[in-house]
């Protein structure tokens, strides 16, 4: 009996705000809002507005871009802060990344992802004359 409540009692403990590692304590670099767009059917483009939010600690130079195209949605230069709205318009998720561009190297990621209300569950016709 004794065991099983300091268990319970450490599990409590250790989800607690006061022993939350940083990584988990630290905001997220890149945030989509909404991160999800619902299109009524499969197969269909899903239309959204998305504010694509990032921030960093240290002022630099940073792009936004199209994680699967690497194409370069816009710039900051020496900001530590910045903001994008995006018309989402796509049958597929789409990632981002912001970038140093400095380096190249990419700092964070964040997704759109897509889901539909209806599935499409066609079934297979087959004619026949008789």
């Amino acid at each position: 009996m004794f065991f099983k409540a300091s268990v319970i009692l450490f599990l409590l403990l250790r989800a607690s705000p006061l022993f939350a590692n940083d990584e988990q304590a630290q905001d997220p670099a890149l945030i989509a809002l909404p991160d999800t767009c619902v299109a009524l059917r499969e197969g269909r483009n899903c239309y959204a507005d998305i504010e694509l939010n990032w921030q960093q600690d240290n002022i630099g130079n940073y792009c936004l871009r199209d994680a699967t195209s690497k194409h370069i949605m816009q710039c900051w230069l020496r900001q530590k802060s910045g903001q994008l709205h995006y018309a989402f318009d796509s049958v597929e998720s789409i990632s981002f990344e912001l970038i140093n561009s400095d380096t190249g190297k990419t700092i964070a990621t964040t997704q759109v992802q897509l889901q539909w209300v209806y599935q499409n569950r066609q079934k297979k016709r087959r004619w026949r004359l008789f």
